[in-house]
């Protein structure tokens, strides 16, 4: 089976190793189909079962299965002060000069906001790893464009049968063009950036052996981390072919992984914050109000989760931290109780509750590589309704453990903590120290995002840095639209168009993703006490604050 084959085949399972060591390192310790090495220290890595089950994902360790992402989005321009630099005219700052990449649902590249007025695109390259072409270099999946191939495209009457890419969802175009879009007076719409070029991953969907691991429900958009990763190196790749500054944007959320920084994704952005011309933007995610989180403060403690109707199931985690260990039952609605797990790295047992007709898989993990947290795996198959407990004994007197349920969009029917905590709820990608974490909240009614997750990081960093305008935000869709959408990921994408203003700003300084989040920082205008806080982080966005001051 060759690399392309592997990667798009359901009978291959896709690992991420977060300690490459080269390839006689991978070779014996993976035996692959294929491997893709992005970088000194990480790697993909893609190989052929004949039993794509639980039991084979885990066998190389919790840390190297992928997480699932699904999209986190369903007047702004004056308010975050990017027309109060427009109006100063010897600044001239709309983002030339800089990429803004995206990985998500690709773009309509046909649509006016990404077309010049002499008709060539101002995409600079789309890679679709959804198509199937062989890839190219270190990408040896899906196709790529470049603008040669775009521009020959809008000449033709056919663009597609010549760039065959689509964005079916309408997700990906619609934050492309509140980054960067063209302005359309007669609409009175612009990007935010909108002289800027675009560097767009169009992501293909997760395979179905990870959807039913994570018991994710059929029909809903889910991306594998090993993808976006790959994406987002794409992204830098073409930024340093082209000797560009770059703000990468990710649209993308989960709840899975500890919520410090520690998943490879995580790790991954926030190890190219650090690169000259280099920015990191992340939505903070929907979840604030999902009721998905709850935090464990006493030794002995029983968690509630309700569950609605009996549905296909659904995955949670917790994790937790030395000093001391612990243990914990299972107590279903009919009262069958299993006692005894203790958390011993490698631990794994199973339960059958007859009552509900209901398998529990619990699973320890070791720690994990990048972080303290370790991590308890719960999977509940075909769980019956009713509340379903776990009753937490821990060694330490106050451990400030955490337990997460799956994003909204991912469970078919409702599960939900009885005593869940709204703060903790930042997507797992957003947690990374240097990466700006960006919320969302209502220009016109000057109130936040309703669904909009909170920080800190489990770690107690400080998340979010700036709420941008994300509720009801005018946008692109596909076949040349207008229209509004709501979410995180539209105040991100908002965000990274910002970004690449400051980016044009301190063109000569050549700063990196630690600068830029601390710019941000600077001009954000306090809301909300104690500050910083959980809500509204260092505050509402304010670009003209940011560079030229109050």
């Amino acid at each position: 089976m060759d690399c392309s084959e592997a990667i798009y085949s359901e009978n291959a399972l896709d690992y991420i190793v977060g300690n490459y060591r080269g390839e006689e390192f991978v070779n014996e310790m993976y035996d692959p189909d294929c491997y893709i090495a992005l970088d000194n220290m990480l790697a993909l890595i893609y190989k052929e079962t004949e039993d794509p089950d639980s039991d084979t994902v885990k066998k190389y360790g919790f840390a190297a299965i992928p997480n699932v992402y699904g999209l986190m989005s369903t007047e702004a321009l004056e308010e975050s002060g990017v027309l109060r630099l427009r109006r100063q005219p010897e600044l001239d700052l709309y983002g030339q000069g800089v990429l803004i990449g995206f990985v998500d649902t690709g773009i309509d590249f046909t649509h006016p906001a990404f077309v010049r007025e002499d008709n060539s695109s101002k995409i600079i390259a789309l890679w679709d790893q959804t198509l199937a072409g062989g890839g190219d270099g270190p990408f040896p999946y899906g196709s790529f464009f470049e603008r040669d191939a775009l521009n020959e495209a809008l000449a033709s009457e056919d663009p597609f049968a010549i760039v065959p890419s689509r964005d079916e969802n309408g997700h990906g175009t619609f934050l492309a063009g509140v980054a960067a879009g063209n302005e359309n007076r007669a609409l009175q719409f612009s990007g935010v950036a909108p002289l800027a070029e675009l560097v767009i991953v169009k992501c293909k969907q997760a395979k179905q052996v990870y959807r039913d691991y994570y018991r994710i429900r059929e029909k809903v958009d889910a991306y594998q981390e090993n993808d976006i990763i790959a994406g987002i190196a794409f992204i830098l790749e073409i930024a340093r072919r082209e000797g560009r500054q770059a703000v990468v944007c990710l649209g993308m959320g989960t709840n899975m992984g500890s919520h410090s920084g520690g998943s490879y994704l995580s790790l991954f952005m926030e190890r190219y914050t650090s690169v000259v011309g280099t920015g990191m933007v992340a939505c903070i995610g929907n979840e604030g109000n999902a009721r998905h989180h709850h935090l464990i403060r006493s030794s002995e403690e029983t968690i509630n989760i309700d569950v609605e109707k009996r549905l296909n199931g659904f995955m949670a985690q917790l994790w937790w931290r030395t000093p001391g260990n612990i243990s914990l039952d299972i107590i279903s609605p009919s009262g069958q109780t299993e006692t005894g797990f203790l958390a011993v790295p490698g631990e794994r047992k199973t339960y059958y509750f007859r009552s509900e007709n209901t398998t529990v898989e619990v699973h320890d993990s070791i720690p994990q590589e990048f972080t303290r947290e370790q991590v308890i795996v719960f999977r509940f198959l075909s769980p019956g309704a009713g509340i379903w407990k776990v009753r937490i004994h821990a060694d330490y007197e106050y451990p400030y453990y955490h337990m997460w349920l799956p994003i909204r969009q991912f469970l078919s029917s409702e599960v939900v903590f009885l005593e869940p905590n709204p703060d903790t709820t930042l997507s797992s990608a957003s947690s990374g120290d240097n990466v700006v974490t960006v919320s969302a909240y209502d220009v016109i009614e000057d109130s936040l995002y309703l669904q909009a997750g909170r920080g800190f990081t489990s770690a107690d960093d400080v998340k979010p840095e700036v709420v941008a305008p994300g509720v009801n935000i005018m946008g692109t869709y596909p076949m040349g639209r207008y229209g509004a959408m709501t979410g995180t990921g539209v105040a991100a994408a908002f965000a990274a168009g910002v970004g690449a203003l400051f980016m044009q700003y301190y063109a000569d300084y050549n700063i990196g993703g630690i600068a830029l989040r601390e710019i941000f920082i600077r001009g954000a205008s306090k809301r909300g006490d104690p500050y910083p806080n959980t809500e509204w982080g260092f505050g509402i966005l304010d670009a003209y604050r940011s560079l030229i001051g109050s």
